[in-house]
């Protein structure tokens, strides 16, 4: 499983590199992906992480599920929606420095993103079903953050260690929560877990419903999010 770690690394890395190397915003094209990026972790949460952390009932493992969906909600007003690929560039024209309040947040985001990777290292399939569906979710992400810190003339050389900083965080995470599992209680660390889901259900179902027009779906969207689904089910099979 360790050798699919360094896809944590590849989807913030690719994201930025097409970002700094780009003059475009490929906005259509980044909505479709989002849709497809969103339903392949929604699919993911629903099938893999809940089903791992449920497997006995606590009803305190609900209001962890609601703390981190409230969390992700209060997390939105410093992040500005990067990660659903919300892109505000005129916002911070007269800033002409790095957002702070962006940076650490999506920092800690995709922090959190790595931590459930260590409750699924002893299933491979699931593991790397989560493995790829960060990966997939962390493209357009640093892709819109990349983009809107060139929006406000940053320097490329700071972009490129922000961008490798920011790379690090769903590693950093995933390390984090193998060492805290080993040394936390059980039930402790299924209420951490359930936080977590409760942020990716947020990130997801948003990513879904900001992605529909008049609450309908495009034939495009539609199938992006289909595909994104059934590959989720596939790779967690190990299929």
């Amino acid at each position: 499983m360790e050798s699919s770690f360094i896809l944590l690394f590849l989807g913030p890395l690719t994201g930025g590199t097409l970002a700094l190397l780009s003059a475009n915003v490929y906005e259509k094209q980044l909505k479709l992906f989002l849709s497809f990026a969103g339903a392949y972790l929604l699919a993911v949460t629903l099938t893999h992480l809940i089903p791992e952390v449920f497997q006995e009932f606590d009803t305190y493992k609900g209001l962890f599920v609601l703390s981190g969906f409230l969390f992700q909600v209060f997390l939105e007003r410093f992040s500005e929606g990067i990660e659903h690929g919300h892109l505000h560039v005129n916002h911070h024209l007269k800033n002409k420095v790095i957002p702070l309040g962006i940076l650490l947040s999506l920092g800690f985001h995709s922090f959190t993103e790595g931590i459930p990777i260590g409750a699924l290292q002893d299933n491979h399939q699931a593991s790397f079903a989560l493995i790829f569906g960060i990966f997939l979710h962390e493209i357009p992400a640093t892709f819109t953050m990349i983009t809107l810190f060139k929006g406000i003339k940053i320097p490329n050389k700071v972009l490129v260690i922000v961008m490798l900083v920011y790379a690090c965080m769903s590693p950093l995470g995933a390390f984090s929560s193998g060492f805290i599992g080993q040394h936390v209680p059980e039930y402790l660390f299924d209420y951490f877990m359930a936080f977590v889901i409760g942020t990716f259900l947020h990130i997801s179902t948003t990513i879904l419903f900001e992605s529909s027009e008049k609450h309908s779906f495009q034939t495009g969207k539609l199938i992006a999010i289909i595909i994104g689904i059934l590959l989720a089910i596939l790779v967690g099979w190990g299929i």
